[in-house]
């Protein structure tokens, strides 16, 4: 009993375009990626490959389509320079055991030699209440399909709106705390959470924070050239509590997440400590607001 939650981006522009797919063990890796290419609107007429972490051609293993996998093995072995298997003959769960994959690590996917579209994803979580021939099944989306939204070579441009009333009312740039604060004060909105705060000679402004509606919560980082929405959280038939605790959760996720991206350029290792530190001002948040419990 387990299967595994993975949010798929596009490597061009991953707070625009992502996919959550959770997917069995017992499922191949070649099962994995036609759910990624029917979620994300691409076709299967192509060669892929699926490796570590986002080393993409330098990957030291590559899972490879079995047309690919067939024509690699007429090479030279001494030549080989990665060790290579075939997609549709190790499973999900194989391939975690392989690559030694824990929570927040990542796998890259590369499809179409020519065109080289590229995506990773993270391994968000592991789910073992769920059984392991779990077929793969998108189960949280954002972006607009590549085929509706992206020209040929990967160009991206986000044109998802903020929610409202974000959209008329956030600058382009670090919004001052004060007008986040008085944000709480419109109907529709529950709580507002500053989450990365800067001391200027103007005041405090925040470059990412959380906002909670009745029915919905994000989680928005100041990228150039604008805000986004890099996680939402769906809280229809949840209560306030139910749905600021999966806010929370879901901001936990993103400094994760933000430690690892920083970790991958940088070359350094984010332990759990600056992770945690991360979280300092989300903590005092709840506190203020009478949630420190959660």
């Amino acid at each position: 009993m387990t299967a595994y939650r993975f949010r798929v981006k596009f490597d061009p522009d991953p707070t625009s375009l992502w996919r959550d797919i959770v997917v069995g063990a017992d499922r191949t890796i070649a099962e994995f990626q036609s759910a990624i290419n029917a979620e994300v609107g691409l076709d299967q007429g192509h060669l892929w490959f699926v490796g570590e972490d986002e080393d993409y051609w330098d990957s030291a293993v590559k899972y490879q389509c079995p047309q690919g996998y067939d024509e690699s093995l007429g090479g030279d072995p001494v030549l080989r320079t990665e060790r290579i298997e075939n997609a549709d003959e190790v499973t999900i769960g194989e391939m975690t055991r392989q690559l030694g994959l824990e929570q927040y690590d990542r796998i890259c996917y590369l499809y179409d030699y020519g065109d080289e579209w590229r995506f990773y994803a993270i391994l968000k979580e592991i789910l073992s209440d769920e059984p392991s021939d779990k077929p793969p099944e998108g189960v949280k989306e954002k972006g607009e399909s590549i085929d509706d939204q992206y020209d040929a070579l990967g160009a991206a441009e986000s044109d998802s709106p903020l929610p409202d009333p974000l959209y008329s009312v956030l600058p382009e740039t670090a919004v001052p705390v004060a007008d986040l604060r008085e944000l709480e004060k419109r109907d529709g909105i529950v709580h507002v959470i500053p989450l990365l705060s800067l001391e200027t000679g103007f005041g405090a402004v925040c470059e990412r924070f959380a906002i909670q509606f009745e029915e919905r919560g994000y989680v928005l980082e100041n990228f150039q050239p604008g805000w986004q929405v890099v996680e939402e959280v769906d809280g229809i038939d949840k209560t306030e509590e139910a749905l600021l605790a999966a806010l929370a959760d879901a901001v936990r996720g993103w400094h994760a997440e933000i430690a690892e991206i920083s970790g991958a350029m940088t070359g350094q290792h984010f332990d759990e400590e600056t992770v945690e530190a991360m979280h300092v001002e989300l903590e005092a948040e709840l506190e203020r607001i009478g949630y420190g419990h959660l």
